[in-house]
């Protein structure tokens, strides 16, 4: 009987560990990051969205932005 009632629990645990997990997140950020032509230099506090679009549009890009981390600009 105790060994039924452990695989039950273990059933259990893994199932609602399995439907919290975020598994949305990697690709979610591997679409976004699609729609981008190039993604180049790590975005961080002192280079962030401003800085980014001056330079994608420096190097004649139509648009820029800090995206999961990256500077993308789009073509």
């Amino acid at each position: 009987m105790n060994i039924t009632k452990a695989y039950v629990i273990f059933f259990l645990v893994v199932i609602l560990t399995n439907s919290l997990s975020n598994s949305d997140a990697l690709a979610s950020s591997v679409i976004e990051t699609t729609k981008n032509d190039v993604c180049s230099t790590p975005c961080t506090i002192r280079y962030g969205t401003f800085e980014c679009f001056q330079d994608c549009i420096l190097d004649h890009f139509r648009d820029g932005n800090c995206i999961n981390g990256r500077c993308c600009c789009k073509y």
